[in-house]
């Protein structure tokens, strides 16, 4: 048995962080990532001869598309429907009730999961037996442990589950569920949405996230895929596949004499495939070179020198004062990683009532606003270990 497991696709959602200052060779290909990493994986699906595809929740961006994004899925699932491979979806926080909205109609091999916890059953051309069992969101949060409806393993070869939720308890907005939840179901392979970073939670069974298909901001760095999962003695083994037609990345840099040394570094980092990099320097650097980075004079001259396969999108100094907010037995990149986890999209959402109109909600889930939280939240740290310290 073959599968493959994409979460998040989130189809219709636009890169963000991007200025106008990017060449129009990338603004093309930008406008297409999402798309191309879609058809990607579609292409894979075939060649690999996979039996189905898992979809646990958020493939669009929105309840409503746009009919350019009705008509590419619609073509893709013809695709799959011509080779006879299923496609089992539900629908997550971002796209809850998609399948009440009017869209193209789906060929037969494309199974919903509806708002109630339902199994479906597949039977493989061994003849053995898969149930598969998920659920959608009825709204765009949901509180309730949905995995408490799950059923345990029944008389089936394997069982597969369908999540799109987070580690938490009863009350969290994201369909709550502890490890320990899933493990009692005794299932072989849970397909996990909603996290936009690959994380394994539990080895056999297979409980995790596949991440994003494609990066849409400098938050989310790194290689983005999906996984292609296949059987070995009973045993379903996830194979991590990066197709992402463009990476996010960040480093710092710790080190440098002058400017042109810095632009060196820079066009010298490694770059596979078209990246957008954000670069923090945390070298100690003269005050002029500092306005200079401030104020971009820095940032045009180093994107007149970069390799078409290459953009920088944010170059920063790092705040001495922030550096001196952690204390000294705690690593840095810790807190750092920590700050950037508690402003993800997500968490932001959790702090603004529906009440809260629209335009306030856009910004403070932009970069922009997200970072004028973030410097706000340094700002009262630092008056408060300041007064600690009086």
């Amino acid at each position: 048995m073959k599968f493959i497991h994409a979460g998040d696709v989130h189809l219709g959602n636009p890169f963000s962080g991007l200025d106008k200052q990017l060449p129009f060779t990338l603004k093309k290909t930008v406008q297409t990532a999402t798309i191309k990493a879609f058809e990607q994986l579609i292409d894979d699906a075939i060649s690999a001869e996979v039996d189905f595809v898992l979809f646990p929740g958020d493939l669009y961006n929105s309840a409503e598309n746009s009919p350019f994004i009705q008509e590419v899925v619609s073509k893709q699932f013809k695709r799959l429907s011509d080779v006879n491979i299923d496609v089992f979806l539900s629908f997550g926080n971002h796209d809850f009730e998609a399948d009440t909205r009017n869209h193209l109609p789906w060929p037969n091999n494309i199974h919903v999961f509806h708002q109630e916890v339902e199994t479906k059953i597949k039977i493989l051309h061994s003849g053995e037996k898969v149930a598969l069992t998920g659920f959608s969101y009825q709204t765009q949060r949901q509180t309730e442990k949905i995995i408490d409806d799950f059923p345990s393993k029944g008389d089936t070869d394997y069982q597969i589950g369908l999540y799109h939720g987070a580690l938490g308890v009863a009350g969290d907005p994201y369909a709550p569920f502890s490890l320990s939840d899933m493990l009692q179901k005794n299932y072989d392979y849970w397909a996990l949405g909603h996290i936009h970073i690959r994380q394994t939670l539990n080895e056999q069974p297979f409980i995790g996230y596949s991440g994003v298909l494609q990066g849409l901001n400098r938050k989310e760095t790194g290689d983005k895929g999906y996984y292609l999962v296949h059987s070995e003695n009973q045993r379903l083994i996830p194979e991590f596949k990066n197709i992402a037609p463009i990476n996010w990345n960040s480093t710092t840099i710790s080190s440098m004499t002058d400017e042109t040394d810095l632009i060196d570094q820079i066009i010298s980092l490694k770059n596979d495939k078209i990246t957008f990099w954000s670069i923090t320097i945390t070298a100690q650097i003269d005050a002029t070179i500092i306005e200079r980075i401030n104020s971009g004079v820095t940032l045009d001259k180093i994107r007149d020198q970069l390799p078409t396969n290459m953009w920088v999108v944010r170059l920063s100094v790092a705040n001495a004062g922030q550096l001196s907010l952690v204390s000294d037995n705690i690593d840095q990149q810790y807190w750092t990683g920590a700050l950037d986890k508690v402003f993800e999209e997500s968490n932001i959402t959790d702090y603004l009532p529906s009440q809260v109109p629209a335009f306030i909600r856009e910004h403070f889930m932009s970069d922009d606003g997200q970072e004028e939280l973030q410097n706000a939240m340094e700002q009262l740290i630092a008056e408060r270990r300041q007064n600690n310290e009086d």
